[in-house]
């Protein structure tokens, strides 16, 4: 069950979001929103440009300032636990594993901070492997996986939380093609499903703009551009943020891919 502070229609609010490594200036003076619930939104940029840093920050794991909200809940005031029951967020270098089955570190996640009984965790941690395609490696040791097969556990574990705010940072980076659409399906699926507010970081341009619905362009910290896939992915955009000179032109079934010709100069 959502908390009740947070409804179906809430979106997500980011407002004069900054932060800083020292000297060094990774995000400033970021303003974004609304960030619609039901939608991917894909968070996309050169090396560098904050991607991951943002997705941090507005999981409360790195010190900032500015104001997120969710709805009426107000991420930014709220402590890591409160925080935590709204979002999930997956890194995409995941901690070390432990000698624990699929299922029970599935079971695990489900159970963290919630009454529901063993029985109940079990039904949805099941349930959620089949959806994802990995519920053959149930009884196998998350120490015995390959880095594709732990993502795809990790992104179990994130989504079967029941978030309102899904959090990714290069959940595809491990995965083979295959395992790359399955997964922006089954995201796509949990997101419309849900109602989830759901921020994904990938690197894969076209697998970003076929399966997400909106996107933010970041180039060093800043906002170049936000809106729908198609309205803001235009060849302008591409050559100011990657320096590339691509075209935007659509598939037989009626889908966005970019073709790049050449460089614009070299970004070095």
């Amino acid at each position: 069950m959502q908390p009740s502070s947070v409804g179906e229609t809430d979106a997500l609010l980011v407002s004069d979001l900054s932060v800083h490594y020292g000297a060094r200036r990774v995000i400033e003076n970021l303003t974004l929103g609304p960030i619609r619930a039901g939608r991917i939104t894909a968070v996309l940029g050169p090396n560098g440009s904050g991607k991951s840093t943002l997705l941090r920050a507005i999981a409360g794991l790195t010190k900032s300032t500015g104001t997120v909200t969710l709805g009426e809940a107000h991420l930014s005031g709220m402590s890591s636990s409160k925080r935590a029951e709204l979002s999930a967020y997956l890194p995409q270098t995941l901690p070390p594993t432990v000698h624990l089955q699929v299922l029970e570190a599935v079971m695990v996640a489900r159970r963290a901070g919630s009454m529901i009984s063993a029985t109940t965790a079990l039904e949805e941690s099941a349930e959620i492997l089949e959806r994802l395609g990995i519920g053959s490696l149930a009884l196998r040791y998350m120490d015995e996986l390959s880095g594709g097969q732990r993502q795809l556990v990790g992104l179990a574990q994130a989504l079967v939380r029941r978030p309102a705010l899904l959090l990714l940072d290069e959940p595809l980076s491990a995965l083979d093609l295959h395992y790359q659409i399955a997964v922006m399906e089954a995201v796509r699926h949990e997101t419309e499903m849900r109602q989830l507010v759901t921020l994904i970081v990938v690197h894969d341009l076209n697998i970003a703009i076929q399966r997400a619905s909106d996107v933010i362009y970041l180039k060093d910290g800043k906002l170049v551009q936000q809106g729908s896939v198609i309205d803001v992915t235009t060849p302008a955009i591409l050559a100011e943020i990657y320096s590339v000179r691509a075209r935007i032109e659509l598939c037989s079934r009626n889908k966005p891919h970019v073709l790049v010709d050449d460089v614009v100069r070299d970004p070095l």
